[in-house]
């Protein structure tokens, strides 16, 4: 057999080269000669392909084997987005998207809140990997009518369990504020995360455990927050660790606590207000107006999440300490609790690495459905600051079409207190029903 695969290759060398590689429709005859060996069992298939390659080289293949060769290189999925992936895993790009329209019903009060529709969310996201080690994300929204950077940032994932990050990305606190919106239970985020930092440029690291994760980073402004007149933008420091002594496909016990300093801009001011965890309305109850003079501000958060198959329980308390020049400190809190039951039997899917909920995927073809309920508590005032508190009791269902699209319902009470005026603009001790409904799909 190696005599005979010597002979070939001497002649396949001996064969007179014109410069020009043969039509594919007169093969040579040495690659005849081989074709017939492989028919006749002489010659197994990578035989074969070996001797071909080396009489032929690239240069004799045609066209369609070229293709076929960059599809062996490459590979495509569609595993809920587009994405191309090299052979080697080295490279890859996923093209995603997320659209959410909302419509909101509310039963007034005495302040005009306004029914209508919404595009909440209408983003587009390119991410995926380079040599290896080096991950990135991309996002725009442009549901506001105008492009809005989201994430945009890239990973060294390098020196597992560490992982570095430049660029802009929300900082670190929060177990809702680091769910994504596409996972979250109810269609907004609870009261509470008015206090909660969100993205920011900046560089951060994050450490992954046997069962805990830290992450930390430093923080200027986002990228389009620039201060007036060249002045001095503010910075931050924002760190988060977790703690899940359970971590199973439908079992999870979550433990985490936030801490975050932040330095405002050259203006030396900061505001904190929240809309009624709806986002059709403008209205925002509670609303410190801008507090001047402020020299820090500290955010402290303590977080809890509970999975035992088909049943959830969440809860979060966070606080915020704001420090002024020559003047008292000011303390604002808030907390929620929140619990849901898959009636279907699904459980909702902890991440450990990330310390945040993921995607649900139903259990059979007419979907999955959950059921919700929270209560979530924001209070504003201190001292000569009168943002308002509210109390706000919310329903919800959740139906999971398919694992990128689902329909969702909310039903909120809203109690707010005689500060809770929007700063003013509306009467305070308000207290309107809202009802709204969101189509989600993401790919």
């Amino acid at each position: 057999m190696r005599l005979l695969v010597s002979v070939l290759v001497i002649v396949s060398m001996a064969t007179p080269l014109t410069g020009v590689a043969a039509p594919t429709s007169a093969k040579d005859p040495v690659i005849q000669l081989i074709d017939m060996l492989r028919e006749n069992g002489t010659l197994t298939d990578e035989q074969h392909q070996v001797l071909s390659g080396a009489i032929l080289g690239k240069s004799g293949q045609t066209d369609i084997e070229q293709d076929k060769d960059i599809d062996r290189d490459t590979t495509v999925t569609t595993d809920g987005g587009l994405q191309v992936t090299s052979s080697d895993g080295e490279f890859s790009v996923e093209l995603g998207g997320t659209l959410m329209m909302d419509y909101a019903h509310y039963r007034e009060d005495t302040a005009t809140l306004g029914d209508g529709t919404e595009l909440r969310k209408a983003k587009l996201a390119l991410e995926g990997r380079m040599f290896g080690d080096w991950e990135y994300q991309f996002e725009v929204d442009v549901s506001d009518g105008d492009v809005d950077l989201d994430d945009a940032y890239f990973s060294y994932v390098g020196v597992y369990p560490w992982q570095l990050t430049i660029g802009q990305f929300k900082e670190p606190f929060s177990l809702e504020e680091s769910t994504s919106s596409r996972y979250l239970t109810f269609m907004e985020r609870a009261l509470p995360n008015a206090l909660a930092p969100s993205r920011a440029l900046g560089i951060g690291t994050k450490y992954v455990g046997g069962q805990w994760t830290f992450a930390a980073g430093l923080f200027g402004e986002e990228f389009d927050d620039d201060p007036s007149g060249e002045a001095d933008e503010g910075w931050g420091a924002t760190s988060r660790v977790t703690f899940a002594p359970l971590a199973q496909d439908r079992r999870a016990l979550h433990f985490g606590a936030g801490l975050s300093f932040r330095e405002p801009d050259d203006r030396a001011r900061v505001d904190f207000d929240v809309r009624p965890e709806s986002h059709v309305t403008d209205v925002k109850y509670l609303d410190t107006g801008k507090i001047k003079d402020v020299s820090g501000v500290y955010r402290y958060g303590l977080e809890t999440a509970w999975v035992n198959g088909p049943f959830s329980l969440q809860s979060e308390w966070l606080a915020a300490t704001v420090e002024r020049d020559d003047r008292d400190d000011l303390s604002f809190s808030g907390w929620y609790a929140q619990t849901s039951w898959f009636v279907t039997g699904e459980s909702r899917q902890y991440k450990f690495g990330k310390g945040a909920f993921g995607r649900i995927h139903p259990f059979n073809r007419y979907g999955a459905l959950e059921l919700a309920a929270r209560i979530s508590e924001l209070d504003l005032s201190d001292d000569d600051i009168l943002g308002g508190a509210a109390r706000q009791y919310s329903l919800g269902v959740n139906w999971y079409v398919n694992p990128q699209m689902r329909l969702m319902a909310n039903y909120i009470k809203v109690d707010g207190d005689e500060n809770a005026d929007a700063d003013g603009d509306v009467t305070g001790d308000d207290d309107p029903d809202l009802f709204q409904l969101r189509f989600q799909a993401d790919f």
